[in-house]
């Protein structure tokens, strides 16, 4: 008989995997149809917040790294969710802002988040909601060299 090596069940790594998948698939069933990832809802997102942001501004905001931002704002760019332009400030930089149907989406898909997220808080006891979010943003800060 193996010993046991290792619990997948109390495992952070394994559990905040199968929790992102599952938030994926929340998220996929209820946009069904719009063709907006959770990581473009991100972008637009963050784009929002900060119209006009570089796409280094645009980075720092969601944690997406550079290679991986500047393949989905192309991709955001060519369905015309976000329209982006060089800044007048640095010729080098693009400033990146929400399109029409961009913000359409945006529009959308936050009520589908807002589904999502009250789903994957449900079985979490709502007076522990705030704490729980409290750590998520620790190790999310953790992760930002914070």
């Amino acid at each position: 008989m193996a010993q046991k090596q290792y619990e997948l069940k109390t495992s952070p790594v394994h559990l905040l995997r199968r929790c992102s998948q599952f938030a994926d698939d929340l998220f996929d069933a209820e946009t069904r149809g719009s063709d907006l990832t959770p990581r473009q809802l991100t972008v637009l997102i963050a784009a929002d917040a900060q119209d006009g942001a570089s796409q280094t501004a645009l980075v720092t905001a969601t944690g997406i790294d550079r290679s991986t931002l500047a393949d989905i704002v192309a991709r955001m760019i060519q369905r015309d969710l976000l329209a982006r332009r060089r800044t007048e400030a640095d010729a080098r930089a693009n400033a990146v802002r929400v399109t029409a149907k961009g913000n359409r989406a945006l529009k959308n898909a936050l009520g589908a988040m807002k589904k999502v997220e009250k789903r994957l808080l449900a079985k979490i006891p709502a007076a522990r909601r705030t704490e729980f979010l409290k750590h998520l943003i620790l190790i999310a800060a953790q992760a930002d060299g914070e």
